[in-house]
C-alpha cells in the first residue's frame, strides 16, 4: 500500500487494541444471532478474517464495535444462506430484528457498566476492596475473612450493602 493509505503505527496500534478487545462482545453477539456456541465459535472466525481484510476502511475514533457488529451481522447471514436446506434456520429478516436488539441491549449494557464503574469509585476504599476481593478476585467469603480479620458474618453483610449501595446509586444514575 502507498504510504498515504497505510496506517501509522499509532492507528495499527490502536486497532489492534480494539480487535482484541471486541472479541468476546463479537463472541457474544454472534452467538445470540446463531444460538449455537460451535457456529458462532465458526462465524467469529469469518468474521474477524473481514475485520483484519477491512482495517484500513475502519475509520479511526469511530465506534468501533458498531463497525464490527456491521460486519458480524453480514457474516452471520452469509453463514444462513450456506446453510440454507436447514429448516432451523433464521430468516435474514430474524437475524436483522435480533442483531438490533443485541446492539440496543449491548450499548444499554456498556452505559450501565461505566455507571457501575462510577458507583463503585464512590464507595469508600475498604468497600471497594472488599467488592474487589470477591467479584474480581473471585475469593470466597471465608478466605476473605480471613484476609481481612473480619468475622465471616461480618464480610457477609459489607457485600450486602455494597451491593445494595452500587444497586441504588446505578438505578439513580440510569434514571436521569
Amino acid at each position: 500500500l502507498p504510504s498515504s493509505v497505510r496506517p501509522s503505527d499509532e492507528q495499527s496500534a490502536e486497532f489492534l487494541k480494539l480487535y482484541t478487545s471486541s472479541q468476546s462482545r463479537l463472541y457474544a453477539f454472534i452467538f445470540a444471532l446463531t444460538g449455537d456456541p460451535d457456529v458462532a465459535a465458526e462465524v467469529l472466525q469469518d468474521t474477524n478474517l473481514v475485520i483484519w481484510e477491512k482495517s484500513t476502511q475502519y475509520e479511526a475514533g469511530t465506534n468501533f464495535m458498531a463497525w464490527a457488529f456491521k460486519i458480524a451481522r453480514f457474516q452471520v447471514m452469509a453463514f444462513r444462506r450456506k446453510q440454507k436446506r436447514d429448516r432451523l434456520v433464521f430468516s435474514e429478516r430474524a437475524t436483522e430484528l435480533l442483531a438490533n436488539a443485541y446492539i440496543d441491549r449491548d450499548e444499554s449494557l456498556e452505559s450501565r457498566q461505566a455507571d457501575l464503574q462510577r458507583c463503585l469509585e464512590k464507595l469508600p476504599a475498604k468497600t471497594q476492596e472488599l467488592i474487589r476481593m470477591r467479584y474480581v478476585g473471585g475469593q470466597s467469603l471465608k478466605v476473605i475473612s480471613k484476609a481481612l480479620g473480619r468475622s465471616y458474618t461480618a464480610v457477609g453483610q459489607g457485600l450486602h450493602r455494597a451491593r445494595k449501595a452500587l444497586s441504588k446509586c446505578v438505578e439513580e444514575r440510569g434514571a436521569s
